[in-house]
């Protein structure tokens, strides 16, 4: 749901139960404003592609 990748049927599943469940409803709105959160104080920036590469390998081991 909050990546925009559950099909038209799991969206209904989502909103139907979401409006029963409270555990799921505060739950889904704290990782929803955990988001929002994010995408506003992170910035995105180019990185050498050599350091790219040595993270990529020290995660990879």
């Amino acid at each position: 749901m909050l990546d925009n990748e559950a099909t038209s049927v799991q969206e209904e599943f989502f909103n139907s139960h979401i409006e029963k469940c409270m555990v799921c409803f505060a739950h889904y709105n704290v990782e929803k404003q955990i988001r929002q959160l994010l995408k506003t104080k992170m910035n995105k920036k180019s990185v050498p592609s050599a350091l790219a590469n040595e993270i990529r390998g020290k995660i990879v081991k």
